[in-house]
């Protein structure tokens, strides 16, 4: 039985960690630039802060859900901050084919930031439940042996995504030159600082909000 929910719980990581976003940009961008390892590696911090919010909705933590909600907008903006701290810090770099090295210290430290990223968007957990309700999986409660088999699951699912990733952008990066990398940095920088300018807006628009109907 557990069996099964280690599979629903895959296909919902999956799901959850497919839609493009940010740490999608910054994982195909490190591993044209370092390597498949360092960009999978990054994407694993991604991936457990997705185990962490599944987590949450598989044993229907609602007081913790609440409080996510509530405090999404200063979520909002740390996470656009560090969006444009990570922008154009990638904008400033000119990787090249032959400098596929990376200290243990950087690779931890991106992941780390991905993790940051993704569990300061607290939104992705409204994901979850919806998944999880949707799936008759919401709130289970004290069957803990089947919710920790739905939680590993999730991480299975999301770290499949970031190694199918991974995969196709080693792929890319066959066909790459200096100049192109120089491109695809330049294009993914922009990408992150959008990113990060538009969860910084939601945040001003969000406290304009509340100033108006205070």
């Amino acid at each position: 039985m557990a069996l099964i929910y280690i599979f629903w719980g895959a296909a919902i990581g999956l799901l959850v960690a497919a839609p493009v976003g940010p740490v999608n940009v910054i994982c195909i961008r490190r591993t044209i630039a370092f390597g498949p390892s360092s960009g999978f590696i990054v994407g694993l911090g991604a991936a457990v802060a997705d185990t962490i919010f599944g987590g949450v909705a598989a044993f229907g933590l609602s007081s913790v859900t609440a409080l996510l909600v509530k405090t999404n907008g200063w979520f909002e903006l740390i996470g656009g901050l560090i969006m444009l701290v990570i922008g154009f810090d990638v904008w400033r770099t000119h990787p090249h084919m032959s400098d596929a090295k990376e200290t243990p210290r950087g690779l931890y430290q991106a992941a780390f930031t991905t993790f940051l990223l993704t569990i300061s968007n607290p939104l992705t957990i409204l994901g979850f439940l919806a998944l999880f309700a949707g799936m008759g999986l919401g709130d289970m409660g004290d069957d803990y042996i089947n919710a920790a088999s739905l939680i590993t699951g999730v991480l299975l699912g999301s770290a499949l995504w970031w190694f199918i990733l991974t995969r196709c952008a080693v792929l890319l990066k066959r066909k790459l030159s200096d100049d192109h990398l120089l491109i695809i940095n330049r294009i993914c920088a922009v990408i992150v600082i959008l990113f990060g300018m538009v969860a910084i807006g939601k945040w001003g628009f969000g406290l304009l909000d509340v100033g108006i109907t205070a």
